[in-house]
């Protein structure tokens, strides 16, 4: 039926044609020269969605055409067979029925009309009556969908704060399977909102707890889960990016994370990241921690200047923002073994012997995991990676500090303009090593261990050790962007992918195509600056 009509249609219009236009003039249609245009700017070929009305073709940079059915019809083929077409004798024939389209091989492709147009699953083909066959040009093949989640609270109550939870289910459904043989999932949970800055940005980030540990997408199995909404970070992959690099150094733990995206009361909220929350347990922060009488147990801290945990103090020396995260309540005794451990660290960094290996900095941190730290946080110029925000620390029974993982990277990577106008938001210039806390000046642990030459040696062999992996990066980029090519054309359509965040200071580039060739530029050339300044040293 739909061919017929479609036969019918391009009766129709030749009839009309002959009638109201001259033999020599192009048949003009609605969207027909668009198409053309876009077809020999070398547009990419996105997706496309049809309705009764109309079929809206979706480029790359998000350019969009809409087409109606009065125009001409552009048939849905990725589930149906495609129509047969020919263009023997004088007039086209599809799906063996002969048009009265004629054969004009003289004709260019605007004078020309449309034969017969359909798009499949992985680009746009369109059939022009001077025997021309376009097929779009696509970026990629097999555009993935990704996870949906669809939350749904009781009642439809609605997520009013970060402290209450509200109950309903949770229901998870990967189609493709992208990730493990569990395609469907459901549950009920409680949930309730999370962060800082974020929870105050329109698009809200959530914490999700379960009623029975469960593992969601093929990560291991856990009561608590978060939902980043990376409503700051229009790549909406800096954290995935972070996370990579995090792997590649072997850090203790790196939180596994997946975009999906996210329905609430069955209203779309647009590309959210599922992980693992930050937490003390076997498959995450694995430590035991002290019970109430002992002192010397496993501790679980937090820099972070908001200081929003029960149990929090600044380091005697350098006022570096610290907080008990596991035990929340530590009882004094061990409150004051872990103050002083930080401030015994911290006073030999100031003394004549700061670069002994026995007595110095290095008997007190895991220089492993502060060397990978550093070069993480230099490395995604992270504004709150000097020693500010968001940076976990474990101090286990018998053992030194070390930086168990990483966490928060959406203001990297060239994604943040309030830095110091000494260095600027550029691919360039030493951050975590020379600026720190509120004044973004004076010492911190970093630029103190760097006097050190041999921290300074272990800092280049390894930078040089994990080169050629930090090098794949773009590459990785390029699959992230892969897998969000249809989704992040949802969620723009719903949050804008020029939405203004007047606080980060960081301008919007103007599509999405364009944030992601930013973040693989910044990228780049930050890495081939850091080698170069690191071997100065």
């Amino acid at each position: 039926m739909k061919l017929r009509n479609l036969l019918l249609f391009s009766f129709l219009l030749c009839i009309f044609a002959c009638e109201e236009k001259e033999p020599d003039q192009p048949v003009v249609v609605p969207g027909y020269v668009e198409l053309i245009e876009a077809y020999h700017a070398g547009r990419v070929y996105v997706s496309a969605e049809k309705s009764a009305d109309a079929t809206t073709i979706l480029f790359e940079d998000n350019y969009s055409l809409t087409i109606p059915v009065s125009s001409f019809k552009i048939e849905d083929c990725r589930e149906s067979q495609v129509a047969e077409v020919s263009n023997n004798g004088a007039y086209w024939t599809v799906g063996g029925v002969t048009l009265s389209i004629l054969i004009d091989s003289s004709l260019s492709d605007l004078e020309a009309t449309v034969v017969y147009a359909y798009y499949d699953k992985s680009t746009l083909h369109v059939y022009l009556s001077n025997r021309n066959i376009l097929h779009f040009p696509t970026a990629v093949k097999d555009y993935q969908k990704l996870p949906i989640v669809r939350i749904t609270t009781n009642g439809g109550a609605e997520i009013k704060d970060k402290k209450t939870y509200v109950k309903g289910t949770i229901s998870i459904l990967d189609a493709e399977g992208l990730y493990g043989d569990k395609t469907e999932f459901k549950a009920s949970m409680g949930i309730r909102g999370r962060g800082n800055s974020t929870w105050d940005m329109p698009k809200k980030p959530y914490k999700v707890k379960l009623d029975e540990s469960a593992s969601l997408l093929g990560m291991p199995a856990d009561k608590e889960w978060a939902l980043l909404a990376n409503y700051a970070d229009r790549s909406l992959m800096r954290n995935l990016v972070a996370m990579r690099l995090s792997e590649i150094c072997e850090f203790s733990w790196t939180p596994r994370m997946h975009s999906v995206e996210v329905y609430l009361n069955d209203k779309y909220q647009g590309v959210y990241t599922l992980c693992e929350h930050k937490k003390v347990s076997k498959d995450r922060v694995n430590i035991t921690l002290p019970s109430a009488n002992e002192v010397e147990g496993d501790y679980y801290l937090e820099i972070e200047q908001n200081m929003d945990e029960t149990t929090c103090w600044y380091t005697s020396y350098l006022w570096v923002p610290m907080m008990f995260s596991d035990p929340e309540e530590p009882t004094n005794a061990q409150f004051e073994y872990v103050k002083n451990y930080f401030d015994e660290f911290e006073t030999v960094l100031y003394s004549s012997y700061f670069a002994d290996p026995s007595r110095g900095y290095a008997k007190y941190i895991d220089l492993k995991s502060f060397i990978d730290n550093y070069l993480v946080q230099e490395l995604t110029k992270n504004i709150d990676g000097n020693l500010r925000k968001s940076t976990f620390i474990t101090k286990e029974r018998g053992k030194k500090l070390e930086m168990y993982h990483i966490w928060d990277f959406d203001l990297t990577l060239g994604n943040c303009g309030y830095f110091p106008w000494q260095i600027g938001n550029g691919p360039e210039g030493f951050f975590v090593k020379d600026y720190t806390g509120e004044s973004n000046f004076g010492d911190n642990w970093y630029n103190l261990m760097f006097r050190d030459p041999a921290f300074v040696k272990m800092v280049q062999d390894r930078l040089a050790e994990l080169l050629p992996a930090f090098k794949s990066i773009p590459d990785f980029i390029d699959e992230q962007a892969h897998n969000l090519a249809l989704a992040q054309k949802r969620n723009f359509d719903l949050w804008g992918i020029n939405s203004q965040i007047d606080w980060i200071m960081s301008p919007p580039k103007g599509s999405y195509s364009k944030e992601v060739d930013f973040l693989k530029d910044f990228y780049t050339q930050r890495l081939e600056w850091l080698v170069r300044e690191i071997n100065k040293l």
